[in-house]
């Protein structure tokens, strides 16, 4: 009898600290302590969509310990995103990973340092060139270099290489560190190879320590690295931290106050001035540097070439797209002359078909969770202090709303009746919105444009004979959505 008495204690005491607040949206709480966690699939987007059937354009989703409320509704997200206490952070163990267990960086900085650090980064890669014409000289080599290294291939079915990666990463190494690396560097391959490792087995196999805090603290060494790879991850780390870190301290010895050359020297010099004064960022070990450089490759080259994939992808299934893309840039560029960001307003359908892969694709179907830094008030709901927020960028990408085919590849979504491009369109939000809205989208969309515009100008792209082309985002790979491996013939272009 006191066993019985002592389980039902037991039950109703975890039954009431795992009991949903009140004041959040409807949703699903699921069960105590495990939450809710869909059995019938792994797809994020179709999970949220259904969700989003059942609940409305706000609701509220427990899985595992974390509370998470989910955003489907343009302006809904447009006008929460844009409040103060909504730009924290979860807890999360791979976000704290990724700052080496500091609160470091940009990208999952919260306060004062991720402040101070965004708007450093943004005043600073501005003056190097970010988005800017300046740096489009830069772009047009490393597209003629990854023209060339297809060449090798052209006509044969291929594996998109990891060329298209050292070739974003080198627009990015010019104005971070001021160098290039030539496309078959093994230290940069390992760079690159460690950061997509890292995005792989994070929201994979290390996806329960993220919905379960302090889980890693309990569980056994030989289930964190034979099963969930926590070693991969650590390795991973090292090898990205001590990269950055060799980089930072070749500019601190050949360092000129005179002549500051990238986004590192400026740092340097800044750290120099402030003397690592408590209460900023520019400490003398040089941690949330070395964070921050790591922050801006994993957000600014898998981006780019996981984009490009997706693109090749659908203008080899869509001949008609490719070809009326190709039309129009022969009509306004020399095939012996590279495209130039110029030649963009000149080119409306290019434009066009550019943004609808960014839509049609979702590469970040739910982007980055935020959290609340405080009682927060939505409506009619109160969200408590710490819930999370995420804004599905996937729903509102096909909302009948916003556009007209939303489940097509259909370049004429961003197209007037005039047939002039629409660059900046309600329901649009490749890039997320409000203050944490990705600081780089200039520099992404400028490298799109003129990575894309030169492959496209040189080759045509089209499914191994036999053989068809699904472009569907990657299953192994539930919260970054890359096209799922495929092969594709380039054929140079008489």
């Amino acid at each position: 009898m006191l066993t019985w008495a002592l389980l039902a204690l037991f039950l109703g005491l975890l039954y009431w600290v795992s009991r949903k607040p009140s004041g959040l949206p409807p949703g699903r709480w699921g069960l105590p302590v495990i939450g809710y966690i869909p059995l019938y699939t792994t797809n994020i987007g179709q999970i949220i969509s259904d969700l989003t059937k059942e609940y409305g354009d706000i609701f509220t989703w427990k899985v595992g310990s974390q509370v998470l409320v989910g955003l489907c509704d343009y302006k809904l997200i447009k006008s929460t995103f844009s409040r103060p206490e909504c730009q924290g952070r979860p807890s999360l163990f791979t976000f704290e990973l990724a700052q080496f267990h500091m609160n470091t960086g940009i990208i999952n900085a919260v306060d004062d340092v991720w402040t101070q650090g965004r708007r450093f980064a943004l005043r600073h890669l501005k003056d190097f060139g970010m988005g800017k014409s300046s740096l489009e000289s830069v772009i047009q080599y490393e597209a003629a270099h990854l023209a060339r290294s297809f060449e090798a291939t052209s006509g044969k079915p291929v594996e998109i290489s990891w060329n298209l990666n050292v070739a974003a990463l080198n627009v990015l190494w010019k104005l971070v560190a001021n160098r290039r690396y030539e496309m078959d560097d093994k230290e940069v391959s390992k760079f690159s190879e460690a950061m997509s490792s890292d995005i792989q087995v994070s929201q994979t196999r290390c996806l329960p320590l993220d919905l379960f805090p302090g889980l890693h603290k309990i569980l056994p060494k030989f289930i964190l690295h034979k099963w969930m790879k926590v070693d991969v991850l650590y390795e991973n780390m090292e090898k990205l931290k001590e990269f950055a870190m060799e980089i930072i301290k070749e500019h601190e010895e050949n360092f000129d106050p005179d002549n500051l050359q990238d986004y590192i020297d400026v740092y340097l010099s800044e750290t120099r001035k402030e003397r690592g004064g408590k209460g900023t960022i520019f400490q003398e070990d040089y941690a949330n540097l070395a964070t921050t450089i790591c922050d801006l490759f994993v957000a600014g080259s898998e981006t780019t070439s996981s984009t490009m994939r997706w693109m090749v992808a659908l203008l080899a299934t869509h001949p008609e797209v490719q070809k009326k893309m190709q039309g129009e840039i022969d009509s306004v560029v020399s095939r012996d002359q590279p495209p130039s960001i110029q030649d963009r307003e000149k080119l409306p359908y290019t434009d066009a078909v550019l943004l609808e892969v960014m839509r049609f694709s979702s590469l970040l179907p739910i982007g980055l969770l935020h959290a609340t830094t405080e009682d927060v008030q939505i409506g009619e709901y109160r969200l408590p202090k710490g819930t999370g927020l995420f804004a599905s960028a996937r729903t509102c990408h096909r909302d009948p709303k916003y556009f007209e085919r939303p489940e097509e590849f259909y370049p004429e979504h961003f197209l007037d009746e005039e047939g002039k491009v629409i660059s900046k369109k309600e329901g649009f939000l490749p890039f997320s919105l409000g203050r944490r809205q990705c600081l780089g989208e200039n520099l992404a969309r400028m490298e799109l444009f003129l990575f894309a515009t030169s492959l496209v100008q040189k080759f045509s792209a089209s499914p191994p004979e036999g053989t068809t082309i699904s472009p569907i985002s990657d299953p192994s790979t539930p919260l970054l959505c890359p096209i799922k491996p495929y092969e594709v013939v380039l054929t140079l272009r008489d």
